[in-house]
Order: structure tokens, then C-alpha cells, then sequence
């Protein structure tokens, strides 16, 4: 089961539980409630892009079906989970008219500006969609960019050639939600019957890998037929690019489900106090001493482990003490344990489980290399995230 499909219902109400008794200190009690939020709605994911772009296209073949069709042109839509299918109207007059059925299937009032259509799709309660039609001034588009990405977790800039224009616009964009991005090259069969997309793909990636996650070229009606067709359309899925695509995205989901989940935790674990303790799962009784050399060596990689787990519950402790979060200090120790591990992981015999998880250690040290340039409060609170994180990945295949 992937992380956005857990329930992660017992946790925000333990989260909550524990703000409301007052148990969070000051200055991590406005993180919490952020975390309480995000727990409690699904992964936003915006789809921007101009007109024409391609946008309602690649939401329908992500859903693999046509809900929005060609009635999405100029309207912000959303696509969330619902009891049943509805359309949501909200006219410029500010009435609200709510219309059984799909979006593409019907007739809009003629002062239509936004779009609410419910589907009772389960994967739709883990991660919804918003298309973002930018048109207008130049400022007015910026505006609503700017808008878009502190509300978005993740953004899917779909464009036919990424033209200095966008680029311009692009660049006002935060890092912090470049960092979670893609840019899609929409109607890329266009571009295939041309001759044109491989030289496009060479002139955008080098712009792209400071810009966005990767350069995803798609042609969505191919893409939807796929996924429409009665009998399995594998190939034709995998070379729409469509496959690639929502492959990478509902990874970027889950890590992103996956963070909000581990912070929650360590907040909890720290401040949850009793009642987190009443709610707890049994402890497992410790497992017999090991018998042989090998053995010794994997509970040797356990303790290291158990090591970055309680080493980062304790950072939280540590910073309240000091008389608040001290980036700095938590930056450097995370630093340490994670070497601690390599030089563990240097220790066990080699295997190719083993090469692995060293690779998985150095890009942890890599990504905290870079958190280390920040120094604030944010990049510490990441720092310890992935510490946790690289200890569920390597405990889901442990090396040896």
C-alpha cells in the first residue's frame, strides 16, 4: 500500500489532540497546525500552464477519463473526491449552481469563472487537481502563479515549446516549489511529426534541471486512449509518455505524504504526552542475541538504524531546551549520524542489497550537504525528515 493511500486519520487526531491540550511549544505549535492541515486534505497538485496548453487533456488521461473535456478553457478547475459526480458553477454574479453529471458532458452559464467537479474516485482522496489558466497581463498572471504555488504542493507546467516568455514568468516562481515540479511538453506528437522534439528536449534540459524535477514530453490523447481502451494499451500508455509521467508524479505524492507523516510523528513522539503513550502499539518483545558473525553485522546496521530514529526525536528536545529550534547544531549532528551509518553499511559484507543502501547514504549526505548552505529552522526540520525516511527505505530492504 502506498503512503497516500494509509489512513492517516489516527494520527491527525492525535496531532490534534495534542495542540489543543496545549502541549506544542510556541514556536513549533504554527508548524503543527500547518501539519494538521496537510494531514487532513489531499496532495494539491496544479496543472498551469496558457491557453491552449494542453492542460484539460493531461488532467483527463491522468484520471483516464474525460471529465473536463473542452469546457475547461479559461475557468480554474478543481477536480476533488465526492460522493457522487458533481459540478460545482460559480458565476461572476456570485451564484453558485451545482449540476449533476461531468463537466465535459454539459452546457456552462455564459458568466462561468470557476469550476468545482466532484468524482467519487478513491485515488482522488490522496491527491487532487486544479488547473490554472494563465491569460492577461503579464502582472496579473504573475499574481496568480505567485497565488498558485503557496497553495500547490506540486506543479505541472504544461507548455508546447517553454518559450522565453514563460521562462520569465516561471523564474518569480519560489525553489522551494521548483523543487516539486515538472514541466510537461504537452501535444508532444506534434513535435515527433515534425522532427522537432529531440533537439526542444536538448535546448530545455539544461534549463530545466534548475527548474523543475525533469523534462516529461506527453501526447494526451494518446495517452487517454490508453487508458480507455477495452483491451490493455500498455505500449501505447508507455510511449505517450503518460505512464512516465504519472509514474513520477504519485511518487512525488507519496514523498510528500510521506514527509507530512514523519513530522506529525516527531512532533507527537516528543510533546504527545500521555495520550499518544494510551494509544501506542505494544512494544515487541527484543529479539534473541545473534548467532554468527553475519548476524551480528545486521543487528549492528538495526542499532544504527534505531539510531537515526531516536537521534532525530531527540533534536526536537534539544532545540526546546536551548530556548528554541537552533538549525546549526541539529544541521551538524544530522551530519553526523548519517556518517555513522555509512561507516556501518562500509563494515557489512558486499552485496548488491548492501551497494544500495550505501548509494541511499550518500545521497542522504548529499541532500544534507545542501541543507546545511540554508541554516534556518526549515532545512533543519528536512534534515531530520530524511533521516527517518532513509531509515523506513532501508528497513523496508534491509541490506546483507
Amino acid at each position: 500500500m502506498s503512503l497516500p493511500q494509509r489512513d492517516v486519520s489516527p494520527l491527525a487526531g492525535q496531532l490534534e489532540q495534542t495542540l489543543t491540550a496545549g502541549r506544542l511549544p510556541s514556536e513549533v505549535s504554527g508548524w503543527g497546525s500547518q501539519l494538521l492541515r496537510r494531514l487532513r486534505q489531499p496532495v494539491q497538485v496544479a496543472v498551469a500552464g496558457a491557453a491552449g496548453s494542453g492542460k484539460s487533456a493531461l488532467i483527463d488521461m491522468l484520471l483516464g477519463r474525460v471529465v473536463i473535456g473542452r469546457n475547461g478553457r479559461g475557468l480554474l478547475v478543481d477536480v476533488c473526491h465526492g460522493a457522487q459526480e458533481m459540478v460545482e458553477v460559480e458565476t461572476a454574479a456570485g451564484e453558485r449552481l451545482q449540476i449533476p453529471g461531468l463537466l465535459a458532458q454539459m452546457e456552462l452559464p455564459q458568466d462561468a469563472r470557476r469550476v468545482r467537479q466532484t468524482l467519487p474516485d478513491p485515488r482522488l482522496r490522496w491527491h487532487s487537481y486544479r488547473e490554472l489558466p494563465l491569460s492577461g497581463p503579464q502582472a496579473a498572471q504573475h499574481e496568480m502563479l505567485q497565488q498558485a504555488a503557496s497553495n500547490a504542493d506540486i506543479i505541472l507546467w504544461c507548455s508546447q515549446e517553454f518559450a522565453a516568455d514563460e521562462q520569465s514568468l516561471w523564474a518569480t516562481v519560489p525553489d522551494s516549489s521548483k523543487d516539486h515540479s515538472f514541466l510537461v511538453l504537452t501535444m508532444a506528437d506534434r513535435q515527433v511529426m515534425r522532427g522537432t522534439l529531440p533537439a526542444l528536449i536538448e535546448t530545455l534540459e539544461p534549463i530545466a534541471a534548475e527548474e523543475f524535477l525533469g523534462v516529461y514530453p506527453v501526447a494526451a490523447i494518446q495517452g487517454l486512449t490508453a487508458r480507455t481502451a477495452e483491451a490493455p494499451q500498455d505500449g501505447l500508455w508507455r510511449s505517450s509518455g503518460g505512464k512516465q509521467l504519472a509514474g513520477d508524479l504519485q511518487r512525488q505524492v507519496d514523498l510528500g505524504r510521506a514527509s507530512d507523516v514523519d513530522q506529525a510523528e516527531l512532533l507527537i513522539r516528543q510533546f504527545g504526552g500521555s495520550s499518544l503513550a494510551e494509544t501506542a502499539p505494544a512494544v515487541p518483545a527484543p529479539a534473541p542475541a545473534p548467532a554468527n558473525a553475519a548476524a551480528t553485522k545486521a543487528a549492528s546496521l538495526a542499532a544504527a538504524l534505531d539510531q537515526l530514529q531516536s537521534g532525530a526525536e531527540m533534536m526536537l528536545a534539544e532545540a526546546e531546551a536551548a530556548g528554541g529550534p537552533q538549525a546549526g547544531p541539529v544541521l551538524a549532528q544530522c551530519m553526523e549520524m548519517i556518517r555513522n551509518l555509512s561507516q556501518s553499511l562500509d563494515a557489512m559484507p558486499a552485496s548488491a542489497a548492501v551497494e544500495a543502501a550505501r548509494e541511499a547514504a550518500q545521497d542522504g549526505e548529499e541532500m544534507l550537504m545542501l541543507c546545511q548552505l540554508e541554516q534556518d529552522e526549515d532545512a533543519a526540520v528536512d534534515a531530520v525528515t530524511l533521516l527517518i525516511q532513509l531509515k523506513k527505505e532501508l528497513m523496508e530492504e534491509p541490506p546483507g
